[in-house]
């Protein structure tokens, strides 16, 4: 079980549907949820939260996408921010996407929402195996 994953979705609904079903899987003992990428980035930059090591983030939000996202994280001063995995959440790739993900070394994977437990627990035996067994 991780200690925390972070979820960034403009929808609140997707954000409610994988709390319950990261509580289901047993993923972390702690699950943040955003509905604005820089609220996600302000708690990640307070150094009195501790980084996620897992943080899902939709592709297309408003006001601040994936992409910018990532490029705010990026400038986050906190060195263990660098062991945490980012899944970027899409309900479909569109082919600008598709070569943005394989400019960005610090995305995992792109997983298609909405996720299920059977999803999630693949995401915990892939990247966290240790913690899965």
């Amino acid at each position: 079980m991780l200690n925390k994953i972070i979820l960034v979705d403009d929808n609140a609904a997707t954000n409610f549907i994988h709390k319950k079903f990261l509580e289901k899987a047993q993923g972390s003992r702690e699950v943040v949820s955003f509905q604005m990428g820089q609220n996600a980035i302000d708690y990640l930059s307070d150094c009195d939260n501790t980084i996620p090591e897992l943080l899902f983030v939709d592709i297309n939000m408003p006001t601040m996408d994936a992409w910018e996202f990532l490029e705010h994280f990026k400038t986050i001063e906190r060195p263990e921010k660098d062991k945490a995995k980012i899944i970027l959440l899409t309900t479909s790739l569109s082919p600008q996407d598709e070569i943005k993900i394989t400019e960005r070394t610090e995305v995992e994977n792109v997983m298609t929402k909405p996720l299920d437990v059977a999803s999630i627990q693949g995401v915990l035996k892939r990247y966290f195996p240790l913690l899965s067994r």
